[in-house]
């Protein structure tokens, strides 16, 4: 009987040992963007490879997450997720998660009558007018006057014509907005853009994303790769190397809730360096070291074709 006892002592230790930290689910809420693009912003999963995790209890997240830390349990989209997150971290998501209803009551909604106008410039239409305000923090018209800075880098439309410069046209107004804030912090790094970003407000780089954001972007010119496709989708079990597809989507649109950039069509060269910077760690703006902890894994031939097809996705 003394055994049993001792034993039952030791399971509610270790059991209020994994939840000894307390979670608080404002803080949550603010670093489950990086769980969205698999589990759903409120923890309800659009996939249903990946389980929902709202309503599921505190104490379960938190061991999983350890366990996924540790290596004591093996998944090769999970282990670079949690790498790099604390026990306040693990905390905090299991708060917010478990108290999200198990059931989604988010209704999207649309209005095609309010779709953007476009106007004719040379070659390509530029979109000088849409219902922003309901969408996005800055506003559509004052961007692009503020844009003309920005064109000759990136191009009138947010679609460069130099291969070393990212194409913004249609990247989520979240991404740009946060890499023009990491920028002008000193988060992100670059000689050029430091000078760039240094005079802009926080609506000067919410408008500049708005405007960006409803841009029309083109084509890539890669030719494609059936091995980056293999890396893309499968990733690499042997090497640990996370599939692209869980956070940057089936069609390369990124997952803008999460905060996860479109690649598709992206410049090649400008894929390839930033890929590069992550693997060396002369970028590191990325939330919890997600794409750090890839790129470390990824050869230079790794990096090539998975570029070459990232820049082909139509």
């Amino acid at each position: 009987m003394k055994k049993i006892i001792f034993s039952l002592l030791l399971t509610m230790s270790a059991v209020n040992t994994a939840i000894a930290v307390e979670g608080n689910v404002d803080a949550g809420e603010a670093k489950a963007a990086m769980c969205g693009a698999c589990h759903g912003a409120a923890g309800i999963s659009p996939s249903p490879t990946y389980p929902n995790l709202a309503g599921q209890q505190s104490a379960y997240i938190v061991k999983q997450l350890s366990d996924f830390k540790s290596g004591a349990r093996t998944d090769m989209m999970m282990a670079p997720m949690a790498a790099n997150l604390s026990e306040q971290d693990m905390a905090d998501l299991a708060a917010f998660f478990s108290s999200q209803k198990r059931v989604s009551a988010q209704a999207a909604a649309s209005d095609n009558s309010s779709a953007p106008a476009a106007v004719s410039s040379g070659s390509v239409d530029i979109v000088t007018s849409t219902p922003a305000k309901a969408i996005y923090a800055g506003d559509v018209k004052a961007g692009q006057e503020k844009s003309a800075m920005c064109a000759s880098c990136h191009g009138a439309d947010g679609n460069s014509p130099i291969a070393i410069y990212p194409k913004l046209a249609g990247q989520s107004a979240s991404y740009v907005a946060k890499q023009l804030a990491d920028f002008k912090s000193g988060e992100r790094v670059d000689p050029v853009m430091v000078g760039m970003v240094a005079a802009l407000s926080e609506q000067d780089m919410n408008d500049l994303a708005a405007y960006f954001a409803v841009q029309i972007p083109t084509a890539g010119q890669a030719e494609g790769s059936d091995i980056g496709h293999k890396l893309y989708f499968g990733g690499d079990a042997n090497k640990g190397i996370t599939a692209c597809v869980a956070c940057h989507g089936v069609k390369g649109k990124g997952m803008a809730q999460a905060g996860f950039p479109a690649l598709a069509g992206q410049n090649a060269d400008y894929l390839k360096k930033q890929i590069a910077s992550f693997r060396e760690g002369s970028r590191g703006n990325d939330r919890s070291s997600m794409m750090r902890n890839i790129a470390i894994k990824l050869s230079d031939s790794d990096i090539d074709e998975l570029v070459n097809y990232m820049s082909s996705i139509k």
